[in-house]
């Protein structure tokens, strides 16, 4: 592997920034004084790791979240005899991969590995997008090929999951005093992937026809993801946590998060997240279609030209830009309130709740294109505010002592998560195949009202240990009086 060491030399000249083998935010230098570390980082180097943790998130849940622009190109015209539940794989794989392989990435960054790994999922996701041009011939009606499909979104969610856990573990070590906002902001990357993407799926589909459209998009992804590879990179300043052996369980899982009931009851609140919240989003395109709140008009029209004419209206499409930009507000908002108002497991918790009731009963009696839309903002702005807080959640639960295991940490959480983000948009499928878009609601809003039951558990638990630490201490001071 190249060891970019001019470039590396580069960037640190551009940080003005001494580094020192430090690990918490404020601690002794040795000589008396105590360092401490500025509120947000000093230099450019800090901010283009944020940049990059940013594009990882964009390349990694922001083209999951942008699946619902190919649905509606295999529904409406490449794979038009496939079942809905059968066009759900494709999208829910690349999330099942992302979230089981994060036992394995969040060690490797614990390690400082964060280079390797950047590299790797540049290179897999531009080949994946660059194969699935080569799956559906000249783009004709009925001419794309599903298994080959699917192992061009395999191979993308591999790629993929070597981006997921690096984005929020750039922010989490480079800034460590302001982490909610910083892990906020990364956050977004999905949200604004997944208005760019759809959009440029369409654009480029409808202009070029579905080969060279999709080999266009292929290099823009793989261009972003370059990007990634050569400014994201672990804090030097952060002690590098060494690997175990690799056939040891204890390397990849940490018995003490097991044991640790705040954890623990987080985390069955976020597979039930991963279990629900996706269902709307995969569908909400078909769902405006049915309802007559939106229209769809088939762009792959394999000659590069868009089809003259098409019913006039609003573009069902939209409805899923529309979620996904008010996903990213959502989500800086979420990382905001959680570092000013209130704690961020009720904060998280708060968001579900109200995530839910709009599944429950907004989707549902949305009448209008208004209604609609007001749908689509509010739950893209509140689903933001539940998915990005996930990440700073973790890191606010691992124990000061452990604070070199927070990328094992994250990795055993989002394994939790992998078959919910699997099972969840095919349960979904299947719902709406069979009763309809009403159905895919109630099973997300009941998914989401389980999250939040189980963080506001993990909320309860947690203060009441802080309570007896609390008194524990208090009783050894007193102790320590007499």
């Amino acid at each position: 592997m190249p060891s970019y060491t001019g470039f590396n030399e580069f960037l640190h000249r551009l940080s003005s920034r001494k580094v020192s083998p430090k690990q918490f935010p404020s601690q002794s230098t040795g000589d008396g004084a105590i360092y401490e570390e500025p509120a947000w980082p000093r230099g450019w180097l800090p901010y283009l790791v944020l940049l990059a943790g940013f594009i990882m998130m964009m390349n990694s849940w922001g083209l999951v979240m942008s699946y619902g622009a190919f649905v509606g190109l295999f529904d409406d015209h490449l794979l038009p005899e496939t079942s809905t539940l059968t066009l759900s794989l494709p999208g829910s794989l690349p999330a099942f991969l992302i979230l089981l392989l994060s036992v394995i990435t969040g060690p490797l960054l614990d390690a400082h590995l964060h280079r390797y790994l950047s590299i790797t999922g540049f290179v897999l996701t531009t080949l994946a997008f660059l194969a699935l041009s080569f799956t559906c011939g000249t783009g004709l009606y009925a001419q794309g090929t599903y298994w080959a499909i699917l192992l061009c979104f395999l191979l993308a969610g591999l790629g993929q999951a070597c981006f997921f856990v690096a984005s929020s573990q750039n922010a989490t070590q480079w800034f460590p005093q302001r982490r909610f906002i910083a892990i906020g902001i990364t956050s977004a990357g999905a949200a604004v992937g997944g208005i760019i993407y759809p959009l440029a799926i369409r654009f480029l589909v409808g202009k070029y026809a579905f080969p060279i459209g999709i080999r266009i998009f292929a290099a823009l992804v793989g261009s972003t993801g370059l990007l990634a590879a050569l400014f994201g990179r672990a804090n030097p300043s952060v002690l590098p946590r060494q690997l175990g052996p690799l056939h040891h369980a204890s390397t990849w899982v940490d018995p003490a998060a097991l044991r640790s009931k705040p954890f623990v009851a987080y985390a069955a609140g976020v597979a039930f997240i991963f279990l629900g919240f996706f269902a709307l989003p995969f569908f909400v395109t078909n769902w405006a279609q049915n309802k007559g709140l939106g229209v769809t008009q088939d762009i792959v029209g394999g000659d590069g030209e868009l089809p003259a004419g098409g019913a006039p209206g609003f573009r069902s499409y939209w409805f899923l830009v529309i979620l996904n930009g008010s996903s990213a507000v959502g989500r800086v908002c979420g990382s905001w309130v959680a570092m000013r108002v209130a704690e961020p497991l009720v904060t998280q918790a708060a968001f579900g709740v109200l995530t839910a009731l709009l599944a429950l009963l907004m989707w549902p009696l949305a009448g209008n294109t208004a209604t609609a839309v007001a749908f689509a903002v509010l739950y893209g702005g509140f689903g933001g505010g539940v998915l990005g807080l996930v990440a700073s959640v973790v890191a606010d639960l691992v124990p000061g002592a452990k604070k070199d295991c927070v990328g094992q940490w994250t990795g055993m959480l989002f394994l939790a998560c992998a078959v919910p983000a699997l099972v969840g948009p095919l349960i979904g499928g299947a719902l709406y195949a069979h009763y309809g878009e009403n159905a895919v609601g109630g099973f997300t809003g009941g998914a989401l009202l389980a999250a939040a039951a189980c963080m506001g558990l993990g909320a309860w638990v947690k203060r009441k240990e802080e309570r007896r630490v609390l008194r524990e201490k208090d009783v050894g001071r007193e102790k320590e009086e007499v």
